[in-house]
Formats: C-alpha cells, sequence, structure tokens
C-alpha cells in the first residue's frame, strides 16, 4: 500500500490560479503591447520579470482602474478558493510564487475572500507608466525562485504539489512530487518526460491530497 506522507504545495498566479494571465490581459486590454511581443515573452530565454518591468514602463494605469479590471474581468480558475480553503482549514502549507504584481494580486485575493502566503513584484504608478520590483529575487531570477520554494518544502520533509502554466514554471515542476499543469507548461512536461496532471480544476487537487495526505487519507 502506498504510503502517506505530509504534503504542502506551491503555485504559479497567472494563468494558473487565474484563468488568463492578469499581466497580459491587461496589456493588452489597454494597448500597452501586442500579441506578438507577448508571445515572444515566453521563451524559455526571456526572464518574466524583465518582461514586466519593460512591459508595464509605459503602461498609464491607475491602482484603482486595475482594481476594478479585476473584480470585472480576471476569472478565478475553478476550485481555487476552496482548495485554499481546505489547505488553511488542514495546515498545508500553500505558497503562491508569481512574476505578476501586487496591484492586482492583492484585488484578486481581496474578491475571493482568500489568504495566501504569496511572492509577488512590487508595484507603483510613476510618472508615464508603473514601476516594478522584486526584492525575493534579489540573487536569482524567478524560475530557479520557483524550484527554490519546492526545494525548500521537501527539505523541510513534505512532498510538493505544483501548479503552473508556463515556461518559468518548469524547474519548479521538475522537483515537485505532483505536478498539476495547463498550458505551455503541460506541453513542456510532455516533451521532458515530466509526470504531470492537466489543471483543469483546482478540485481535483483537493481529492488528490484527500487520498495521499498523512493526516486525510483513508487507509
Amino acid at each position: 500500500m502506498k504510503r502517506a506522507a505530509n504534503w504542502a504545495a506551491v503555485s504559479d498566479f497567472d494563468g494558473t490560479i487565474t484563468m488568463r494571465d492578469v499581466g497580459d490581459h491587461l496589456l493588452l486590454h489597454y494597448g500597452f503591447s501586442d500579441k506578438e511581443t507577448i508571445e515572444a515573452s515566453y521563451s524559455l530565454k526571456v526572464r518574466v520579470e524583465d518582461f514586466m518591468k519593460r512591459a508595464f514602463s509605459g503602461a498609464r494605469l491607475t491602482e484603482r482602474a486595475i482594481a476594478a479590471f479585476v473584480r470585472t474581468r480576471v476569472k478565478s480558475r475553478p476550485g481555487f478558493r476552496a482548495f485554499a480553503r481546505f489547505c488553511g482549514r488542514h495546515k498545508i502549507p500553500f505558497e503562491v510564487a508569481s512574476g505578476g504584481i501586487d496591484l492586482y494580486a492583492g484585488p484578486f485575493f481581496k474578491k475571493h475572500g482568500v489568504s495566501v502566503k504569496s511572492f509577488f513584484g512590487r508595484a507603483r504608478v510613476a510618472e508615464g507608466g508603473i514601476k516594478i520590483t522584486y526584492p525575493f529575487l534579489k540573487r536569482t531570477d524567478l524560475s530557479s525562485f520557483k524550484a527554490s520554494r519546492v526545494s525548500r518544502l521537501k527539505r523541510a520533509g513534505r512532498k510538493v504539489v505544483f501548479f503552473g502554466d508556463g515556461p518559468n514554471d518548469l524547474k519548479a515542476a521538475a522537483l515537485a512530487d505532483k505536478v498539476y499543469a495547463s498550458g505551455r507548461l503541460y506541453r513542456l512536461c510532455r516533451e521532458r518526460g515530466i509526470k504531470a496532471s492537466r489543471l483543469t480544476d483546482f478540485s481535483l487537487a483537493i481529492e488528490f491530497l484527500k487520498a495521499n495526505h498523512s493526516s486525510l487519507c483513508t487507509r
């Protein structure tokens, strides 16, 4: 019989917790970028944090406009709120690591009544655009940072379930014990032989943890 373990969870945000990349959606909706530029940003050679800094530097948006955009246009992936509350209720560590920014992540979490340990770029409205910094990336890039969060939890004796959708999630997915992937990440995992389940609904992960987490599984 498979032995139960203590689990933790790490997730990307844009296009993973949300149904569509919020940063991309904002840039396209207000005309601050185009589809070709955004598609090119998903190359394995491009650092997401560098693209975000460049793309939003000329985005003349207010905090109020961004918050309103989140409330009216940003959709959560099914089951996310239930999953976050499930983890909280059962003391399962759950972290979000993202190249996205706090100006849209904050309103999203508030909208859904969820509080999660998270790492986002810090953004402030400046003259002519938005200035973004990533204090948690002083010695590494975003892709490696996500992987380091998985490694940290594994060193603490836990198995880790990871959720992602983009190329910058690949390193973390390769280290995780269970992967739920969508979009570009799902294709990359298949190409590289990384076992991944297709991410459609976070409720699937709830059922997985019920069956495998040491304090929840039925023996």
